[in-house]
């Protein structure tokens, strides 16, 4: 689960990089006014700051909620139950043929 946050955490900010420079090359090269590309710019870096503050607290939320250990809980469970129903199975099995 974290290397998938991972992978979708990195997309996002190598697109807000991108975008920043895209931003940042159509700069006029003159001493022209850049505050366009500079608005571009900052709008990039708050919405990469949003994204990244949002895995955060997703990360954070799968921690509380210990996912991870809930499924490893409900296959032990599973697996003690599977081992039950072989060991009666046994027994049966035994028992028919003593008889």
């Amino acid at each position: 689960m974290r290397r998938l946050l991972a992978a979708v955490c990195f997309c996002a900010l190598t697109a807000v990089v991108a975008h920043s420079k895209v931003a940042r090359a159509a700069e006029p090269q003159g001493g022209g006014d850049s505050s366009f590309s500079e608005k571009v710019g900052d709008a990039a870096k708050k919405i990469g700051k949003k994204i990244e503050e949002g895995f955060k607290k997703t990360a954070k939320k799968l921690e509380e909620k210990r996912v991870p250990e809930k499924v490893e809980q409900k296959f032990k469970k599973a697996a003690d139950k599977t081992a039950e129903g072989f060991e009666k199975a046994d027994r049966k099995i035994r028992d028919k043929l003593a008889d």
